[in-house]
């Protein structure tokens, strides 16, 4: 038996995130699918990370096993016949079987693009989100440097989830604008459920002069979020990066996404 470990790329906007559920379409679903069609038999496909209903990927991973004797950079090939155009297939490696896609990532980068105008614009709307008129910049780098670091991150998940351990090492959080829209990007060891969302959501607030530095600054300490911090759509969050520890690995993996 040989694990593969397969790069993909997907648009969530019409799945209910990579993990399967009863309810609704999901990315885990359709490329377990494309696996059966493939091998001929029921193949298990282990993700990288939960993502939330609607959430996009521009790097993914999942690994598989399979008694095959297809070459290991053919299988993403083979397995994109069997896809959707919404969900291909960027790359495939053969790793050890140690090797675990979800267990063995080291930290994960988060994009959300968000703009602000006279009016709210259709086509950039699509895949960022309108945040008003006009923002305070500084107010936002502010509160972008309070949650480098590691903190208890109570105050940024969504309340009903509670299984892993709040803190959270945050590398770094940068935010940049180009033609018209803000991209913030989350670099951190781990992400709790909801949380690049709300942590965008105070970004946001703090640009709309709704809070400040010190109350993002009380809220990592007390665990209490703020009133004026939303869990932005999801539409606007897209996966960037995914970073593995090239020991932990049996290939020639791109550097671009070991660290």
């Amino acid at each position: 038996m040989r694990r593969f470990l397969i790069q993909l790329q997907f648009n969530g906007k019409r799945y209910g995130g990579w993990q399967k559920n009863d309810n609704t379409t999901s990315v885990a679903g359709v490329v377990e699918q494309a696996l059966y069609k493939l091998f001929g038999s029921e193949i298990k496909a282990e993700g990288c990370s939960r993502t939330d209903a609607g959430v996009s990927a521009e790097q993914y991973f999942f690994h598989f096993d399979a008694d095959t004797k297809l070459p290991a950079e053919r299988v993403c090939y083979k397995l994109d016949r069997f896809l959707p155009p919404d969900v291909q297939a960027q790359s495939s490696v053969e790793v050890d079987v140690a090797f675990h896609a979800r267990k063995n990532v080291l930290a994960k980068t988060y994009e959300y693009r968000f703009y602000c105008g006279e009016h709210i614009l259709p086509l950039i709307n699509r895949d960022a989100y309108y945040a008003g008129r006009v923002l305070d910049e500084e107010n936002m780098h502010s509160v972008c440097r309070v949650f480098e670091g590691r903190h208890d991150f109570s105050a940024f998940r969504t309340e009903s989830s509670s299984r892993s351990s709040p803190e959270k090492t945050v590398m770094s959080v940068r935010l940049d604008r180009a033609d018209g829209v803000y991209r913030l990007r989350l670099t951190a060891d781990g992400f709790l459920y909801n949380m690049a969302r709300i942590m965008a959501g105070a970004v946001v607030a703090a640009g709309q002069n709704k809070l400040t530095a010190q109350n993002i600054a009380d809220a990592l300490c007390d665990g209490i979020r703020p009133p004026s911090i939303v869990t932005l759509p999801p539409k606007a969050l897209v996966l960037k990066r995914v970073y593995y520890d090239e020991t932990a690995m049996r290939s020639s993996f791109d550097k671009t996404f070991v660290l």
